[in-house]
């Protein structure tokens, strides 16, 4: 039959080797099961053009906790961070801003747009970090039970009341609104010129299918102000050689207590008998039996097609075949031969353009046409396009004076309409994504060697995101905390006993922090009686 491991982790991406490195320091024996043939999920480096490497899916860290990288002691481990200090919001009229460091340069920048605006940016951040310090501190708290709790959901629903109660009305006020208010409406309330607008519709629209008409649009503002980078709050950064330099330090530390990891294990099914989780069946029909399942994947993959609804309560089966997922994006990366010249900020050396956050959008209305756009199934005319340049900051991932440009695109229909297909449809989106970076980028079909494109339904089945959702669920105000993906399975441990979720689709929600890899370790060492550390 085999060994019967402790713990078996559906999914090798980077929560599932948090959980695992957790689970195996505190003595447990820990299987993780990776279907591809390398670990990190969306957080992996690869070559996707001879000689050019860069973060295929997930492309810069900001969310991942500082007490992971210390306890599993990441830095030991490889891991290294690159500060992403600027913001680049180019115009196709030639026009543009250059946010950095420098807060004079930046009051300039501004100003040639709007005689108010830098000191309501500067007001308007200071309220976000207001309210992020609130939500910061429950990224690594188990959320309290809605009902039927003990004395610890009590204990941290206080905890909760205390971090609003830090807050002045005015503070307040505006973290409802986050919660409440369109972000269109949001950021008309606040600024006047269009391009600082755009500056952060585009953070509240990256990675999240949203309509800036849409009640809570806003909250991707909040959700991604929550990071915290070498003591910096609200920071960003590259990780140097990629993304999966971060699941390989994960996975090293998880090796070093003793994990084993398998890759090219394709789980299949999540055993149960009797009502509890007992072990993965792989598709080569091997079993790995276990004491408990850590599921990785995403809240749909994990209970309606690897537990079967024929395992689960009517009404929960219910409520996670309604849980929302699919983010609308697109992911291209761009092989260049040299260095894109900016029409806005011309110049052939890199510059701080280039070691920048870059957004090229040319109108806020465009941005809800697309939208809706892709509400009908169709693809966007002026597709939403974030870039950064990660060979401006980290030249080990092209060859010398080479450079890649990592496009995250919005807004792309998972099901095209009129029973189109994907594979049909893929090289006239990319098509026209270059053409909308053209507009910026003037020289880029010049310097363009090589691209990879990948849309919803790639990111499907390459990564294994359900409708290609790169946060494993929406960041809708419902979808959130103690909702997040159903009330009874918000805390890790779910209806099926021996089964929890160690994933994204769980709270803290996407990105790559860590958190409920953490998070679930914890709750697996609290009903062991495992006295923990965490």
């Amino acid at each position: 039959m085999g060994e019967t491991y402790d713990a078996v982790i559906v999914g090798g991406g980077h929560n599932g080797l948090t959980a695992a490195a957790y689970l195996a320091r505190a003595g447990l024996t820990v299987n993780v099961l990776e279907r591809r043939d390398i670990v990190g999920g969306a957080a992996v480096t690869e070559e996707f053009h001879p000689g050019y490497r860069t973060s295929t899916a997930s492309y810069v860290v900001s969310l991942l906790r500082p007490e992971v990288v210390r306890e599993l002691e990441l830095h030991r481990h490889g891991y290294e961070t690159i500060p992403l200090e600027n913001t680049f919001t180019p115009m196709p009229d030639g026009r543009s801003i250059l946010l950095t460091g420098d807060e004079a340069a930046n009051a300039r920048e501004v100003g040639q747009f709007s005689t108010r605006d830098h000191a309501a940016m500067r007001r308007f951040d200071g309220l976000i970090e207001a309210a992020a310090s609130v939500l910061r501190e429950t990224m690594l708290r188990e959320p309290p039970a809605l009902a039927g709790g003990g004395a610890g959901d009590l204990i941290e629903a206080i905890r909760l009341a205390r971090g609003f109660r830090r807050l002045d009305a005015e503070q307040r006020h505006f973290l409802l609104q986050l919660f409440t208010t369109p972000v269109g409406a949001l950021l008309d309330r606040w600024f006047e010129s269009e391009i600082v607008k755009i500056k952060y519709a585009a953070t509240a629209t990256a990675g999240n299918f949203v309509s800036l008409s849409q009640p809570g649009s806003a909250l991707n503002l909040l959700h991604l102000s929550i990071g915290e980078v070498d003591g910096v709050r609200g920071g960003w950064a590259l990780a140097r050689g990629g993304m999966g330099a971060i699941s390989e330090a994960l996975a090293a530390a998880a090796r070093e207590h003793g994990a084993k990891i398998r890759t090219d294990a394709l789980v299949e099914q999540i055993l149960v008998e009797n009502g509890r989780a007992t072990g993965a069946m792989l598709g080569t029909g091997e079993t790995v039996r276990a004491r408990m399942v850590l599921a990785n994947t995403d809240p749909k993959r994990t209970f309606l097609m690897l537990v079967g609804e024929e395992n689960l309560d009517p009404d929960f089966a219910a409520g996670i075949a309604a849980y929302r997922m699919g983010s609308g994006t697109f992911r291209m990366n761009l092989a260049l031969s040299g260095v894109p010249e900016f029409a806005a900020r011309p110049g052939r050396e890199i510059g701080p353009q280039h070691r920048s956050f870059i957004r090229m959008i040319a109108s806020l209305d465009g941005m809800e046409e697309g939208w809706w756009t892709a509400r009908r199934g169709e693809l966007p005319a002026e597709p939403i396009v974030d870039a950064v340049i990660p060979t401006a900051l980290d030249d080990s991932l092209a060859p010398p004076g080479r450079h890649v440009l990592s496009l995250l695109c919005q807004h792309y229909p998972y099901q095209p309409a009129g029973g189109r297909d994907w594979a049909d449809l893929r090289d006239t989106a990319a098509g026209r994504i270059i053409d909308t970076v053209a507009r910026y980028i003037p020289n880029i079909r010049d310097i363009l060697v090589g691209w990879q494109a990948m849309s919803p339904v790639d990111l499907e089945r390459i990564f294994g995101l359900t409708g290609g959702d790169v946060y494993h669920g929406r960041l809708d105000p419902d979808q959130l905390y103690s909702l997040r993906p159903h009330p009874q399975a918000s805390r890790y441990r779910t209806p099926v006993k021996g089964l929890y979720l160690c994933g994204a689709g769980a709270h803290p929600g996407g990105g790559v922090s860590g958190a409920p890899g953490r998070n679930a370790a914890r709750r697996v060492l609290r009903d062991l009686g495992r006295r923990t550390r965490l």
